[in-house]
């Protein structure tokens, strides 16, 4: 992850359960290489988001955004469509990260527009490995 004219890549968390965004922040520090990492725990501190450093952000970095659906509000299928319709947000690399392994979910939302769907892991060691093997995947 150390070559030159690579955009670094960072992880946008939008999930309201921190025990969740504890668990990806824990893994995200066992990784060989930095990658910030930012949890976002409702709809409203997201739109701010979007509306006040997303672009900044992904001038410089590769933003990868991991998105609960089971989100209070608006459902992270709501927001899959909204930002798969809106074109300032193409370069947005969306992995659906959900406890629920049903395929029929899974099609949906890579049917949807995101990137990867990713099943919440129970143990660090396996989350850790999965995310190397996203982050190198965007870089």
């Amino acid at each position: 992850m150390s070559q030159t004219n690579v955009k670094p890549v960072r992880i946008v968390m939008l999930d309201d359960d921190p025990e969740d965004a504890l668990l990806v922040s824990t893994a995200i520090k066992r990784l060989e290489y930095d990658v910030p990492f930012q949890h976002i725990q409702t709809s409203q501190a997201f739109t701010s988001y979007l509306s006040e450093d997303y672009i900044t952000q992904s001038l410089e970095s590769v933003v990868i955004l991991l998105l609960d659906l089971n989100m209070p509000c608006k459902t992270g299928l709501e927001w899959l469509k909204e930002l798969r319709s809106e074109a300032q947000y193409k370069d947005l690399i969306i992995v659906v990260f959900s406890t629920s392994g049903m395929t029929e979910e899974r099609v949906r939302s890579l049917s949807l527009g995101a990137d990867e769907h990713l099943g919440k892991p129970d143990r660090v060691q396996d989350l850790t490995r999965k995310l190397d093997i996203l982050c190198r995947r965007y870089v």
